[in-house]
């Protein structure tokens, strides 16, 4: 909210903090704070701010490629454990990686829904939990209804 009201370095974190600590190797929660009180300070101090952002694109660029590849190299490594030659899994991870990717292919897909679908499914991110969790809930509501059980067991 500082660094906001004081239109300074925007100090959001994303997902690319898995792939940093795959990385570099560091897995300290001493790390995480120090990096936490950088960003209040980047937030606070607009100059500091100015400094980070006149880094070279190319050097933030191929920071982030390396990052960002390393994260998505994780999450095809959970998809190897998740059993997708039986059940439903591949249907599930398909849709919600397609959908996902929507956002990211065709920008304005969704400009002509309310502004709450496209919060939702305007996010790549947002689109595919959504869709995951839906239909790995509908699979499994099927695959109990198929087997005879009760859904609340």
């Amino acid at each position: 909210m500082l660094g906001g009201a004081m239109n300074s370095f925007p100090d959001t974190v994303f997902a690319g903090n898995i792939g940093l600590t795959l990385m570099t190797g560091v897995r300290s929660r001493c790390v995480t704070a120090a990096g936490g009180a950088a960003m209040v300070l980047l937030g606070a101090l607009p100059k500091l701010g100015e400094l980070i952002a006149s880094l070279p694109q190319p050097v933030v660029g191929g920071a982030s490629l390396r990052c960002f590849a390393t994260t998505a190299m994780v999450g095809i490594s959970l998809l190897r454990r998740a059993a997708l030659d039986h059940g439903d899994n591949l249907l599930v991870a398909a849709a919600a990686i397609g959908v996902g990717m929507l956002p990211v292919v065709a920008p304005r897909i969704h400009h002509r829904f309310p502004q709450w679908w496209q919060l939702v499914f305007g996010s790549p991110s947002t689109a595919a939990l959504v869709v995951a969790l839906v239909l790995h809930l509908a699979f499994r509501r099927g695959r109990r209804r198929a087997e005879g059980t009760s859904i609340a067991a």
